[in-house]
């Protein structure tokens, strides 16, 4: 048996299996449960954009039409919508959502029947409304999340064990079935968790393509599945096909292990050997994309693989976001956000939790120095995560989710450091790392439990939005902020804007101006409540304070109580679990005490802030505030213009050019 192969022959003990099956049932009950976190809101921003496009296309009638660019009800362009992500889990979540209204208005039985008796009542109510190809489809695009999720739970048992053996094996699938970052993506109707699994797939092939015996030829099924997977990927997620560069390394991998075996080919009889199977991998990536991601090419047919300008020229929209280049509000949050230290803190602070991710960067780094002294076995895995980690954190924008196919690599190294401070070892030794590796795991899961907690609790803005109608009087005129959630929501059969409120929108991203000035003080003089939804522009606003003077000013006021306005309700859902609670939202400014407190703060554990999307999409934090008799035109103006030279302000600055 190859050496880089620790997988052993011996039979596997049946309480490994029972441990197995423990972890994977706990792996799908923390990413089923609490899909509708948001009571059919659907509030997550990018999941607007989903549901919008699930509900205008359809499967198409005849099946020539699938690759019928032009034509096809698939494509979003068709109906007068541009489509922003990989269409494989779109085309998946819209069948399924098809299938389901279908069966929903069959006379009896059917999905109906089983979708009743669910402990949620959403999929019945969806079910009853016909409405899986419209709102509800984000249930259906959540559970194909949560289904790529336990899947990538398993990939991550199968790559450790074959690397590792079976015990970094089953401890990397505990680390992954608890990693709160995948759990809270797992919730979310998007590409990543998708994206994901075929990344990881195409991880597990190359490996196993990787370890394939040198004595005879390379295992072209490993590198044409390890293609088709790569194809997958990039039909969830462009970027995604990064995901071919696991091929790259495992024919690299084996090629090395060829030239240095016992009885070893000539080099270059090895690499002849090896590049038709990564041929083979190129090939079947590019055919598995054509099906799945069919609009990236102008069609009408199969081998109509012209590439489509307009999918090339919202790619590079794409692109110009995702470079600072095109100044959007959603951009500001990345001003001065430190490469590499940003979103490595984000990812061991906040995604894996602080012992899961020191212990998988010190496994990165072990892994690291092994392979230099010449243990091929990490190739793959380590050079993988390496590149892209330091490929991503180096850009503009640093986003949590697109380090999510690390996080499943990161458990596998962090299993292996463990087990390797234990095998072998005797004594004291033994039991301290095998105690090491207990309190790892224990740790892992109380993070694990703390954020998956936020599915357990109402949502923020529907807390909020209940408490709102219970006492705000009809009539009242409030103030929401534009590119983020209005409140009150529209629950429990309240309709607020047809009658019940009167609604303003404060624009506070718009450049600060004199007449911006008047505007906001004509806001602030007709509001009676201001709703902040999230903590979106007041943490982002103070990043480009040459910019935002006077609205820095505003928020400062604001949350000290000058300006006349009380906080009366302040609705947390942060991660905790028993007594602890870990706040993640940055709020830039000292804040006043509020009269209402949603969630309980018996020993608050201070870390640094999150990223702003961890806490937003799922569990913001809302602040009400009601103005009071002490509100003053005169004095509002006074607080606002407080030390603001007009000709001064930086209007237009974009965040690149801000400096550090």
């Amino acid at each position: 048996m190859d050496s880089d192969n620790v997988e052993r022959a011996h039979s596997t003990p049946a309480w490994h299996w029972l441990l197995f099956l423990g972890i994977l049932c706990a792996a799908v009950y923390l990413r089923f449960a609490g899909l509708n976190w948001d009571e059919g809101q659907w509030i997550h921003p990018d999941e607007g954009h989903m549901r919008i496009i699930t509900s205008v296309i359809h499967v198409p009638d005849s099946p020539a039409l699938y690759f019928d660019t032009h034509h096809s009800p698939l494509n979003s362009l068709n109906n007068g919508y541009v489509y922003s992500y990989g269409t494989l889990p779109l085309f998946l979540t819209r069948w399924t959502a098809e299938w389901l209204d279908r069966s929903c208005r069959a006379p009896s039985g059917g999905a109906s029947a089983v979708l009743d008796r669910l402990p949620d009542r959403a999929w019945g109510g969806a079910c009853k409304l016909s409405a899986f190809t419209g709102s509800a489809s984000a249930l259906v695009g959540r559970f194909f999340s949560a289904l790529f999720d336990v899947g990538t739970v398993v990939l991550v048992y199968l790559i450790g064990r074959r690397l590792y053996g079976q015990a970094a094996g089953l401890l990397a699938m505990a680390f992954a079935a608890f990693i709160p970052f995948t759990i809270q993506q797992a919730h979310f109707f998007t590409v990543d968790s998708a994206a994901t699994f075929f990344m990881v797939l195409t991880a597990y092939f190359s490996v196993r393509a990787g370890q394939a015996g040198v004595s005879r030829v390379p295992s072209w099924p490993d590198f044409g599945l390890a293609g088709v997977a790569t194809g997958l990927a990039a039909a969830c997620k462009v970027s995604a096909a990064l995901a071919a560069l696991f091929v790259a390394l495992a024919g690299l991998w084996w090629w090395l292990r060829a030239v240095r075996a016992p009885s070893p080919r000539p080099a270059l009889r090895s690499l002849l050997l090896v590049i038709p199977p990564l041929a083979l991998a190129g090939a079947l990536s590019l055919v598995a994309f054509r099906v799945a991601q069919p609009y990236a090419f102008e069609g009408p047919g199969f081998l109509g693989v012209k590439p489509s300008p307009e999918w090339f020229e919202r790619l590079g929209q794409i692109q110009a976001e995702q470079n600072g280049e095109m100044d959007l509000p959603s951009g500001r949050q990345w001003t001065n956000r430190a490469p590499i230290l940003f979103p490595w803190m984000n990812m061991v602070v906040w995604g894996m939790g602080l012992p899961l991710g020191l212990a998988a960067w010190a496994g990165w780094a072990l892994a690291g120095y092994e392979l230099l002294r010449g243990r091929l076995a990490h190739l793959v895995v380590w050079s993988w995560t390496t590149l892209l980690f330091f490929y991503q954190a180096t850009r503009w924008v640093k986003a949590m989710r697109y380090f999510l196919p690390l996080y499943p690599l990161l458990a596998i190294l962090a299993a292996y450091l463990l087990v390797r401070i234990f095998s072998g070892a005797t004594g004291w030794r033994k039991r301290v790392g095998v105690g090491l590796a207990v309190v790892v795991v224990g740790l892992t899961v109380f993070w694990g439990l703390a954020v998956f907690a936020i599915y357990t609790r109402p949502n923020t803005r529907v807390a909020a939005s209940r408490w709102i109608y219970d006492r705000v009087s009809a009539g009242s005129v409030v103030a929401n902020e534009h590119w983020d959630w209005g409140l009150p929501l529209p629950i429990d059969g309240y309709n607020p804007f047809a009658g019940m409120y009167t609604g303003l929108e404060m624009e506070n991203y718009n450049e600060d101006t004199p007449e911006k000035l008047e505007q906001m003080l004509a806001w602030l003089d007709q509001a009676d409540y201001i709703f902040l939804a999230s903590n979106r522009l007041y943490a982002s606003i103070p990043r480009l304070p040459a910019r935002y003077p006077m609205t820095i000013n505003y928020y400062r006021r604001l949350f000290g109580g000058e300006l006349g306005f009380d906080l009366v309700a302040d609705f947390t859902s942060r991660p905790a679990l028993g007594p602890f609670q870990f706040p993640d939202q940055e709020c830039p400014f000292p804040l006043m005490a509020a009269g209402y407190v949603h969630q309980a703060q018996p020993v608050v554990v201070r870390l640094p802030p999150a990223e702003e999307a961890f806490s937003v999409y799922d569990h913001p934090r809302v602040l009400i505030f009601e103005k009071t008799a002490r509100f003053d035109l005169a004095r509002a103006r006074a607080l606002l213009t407080e030390g603001v030279e007009w000709s001064e302000v930086a209007q237009g600055l974009r965040p690149q050019e801000v400096s550090p």
